[in-house]
């Protein structure tokens, strides 16, 4: 699929078609990283640390088996208390 570069101001923009921004889940508020790789521009929607450290520990959670209610109790028993 090609898009065209324009002018926007002092900078160049370039669309997102419809049907990629659907697939990303992309809106008009979405931050995005852009690098250069190989001498291409890459986009990439901004994950923040929190989110990164998130994803991460459902990751761990879920290769030892652990449902939400599991880490639930966990938490309430390190605070000394008990789940309801």
């Amino acid at each position: 699929m090609q898009v065209k570069v324009r002018r926007v101001g002092n900078s160049i923009s370039v669309t997102i078609p419809k049907a990629v921004a659907a697939e990303l889940a992309l809106d008009e508020n979405t931050q995005m990283n852009v690098i250069v790789r190989d001498g291409a521009v890459v986009m990439e929607p901004a994950v923040s640390r929190w989110d990164r450290l998130v994803d991460d520990a459902r990751a761990r959670a879920a290769e030892r088996g652990l449902i939400e209610r599991d880490v639930t109790e966990a938490v309430s028993e390190i605070r000394g208390r008990r789940s309801q």
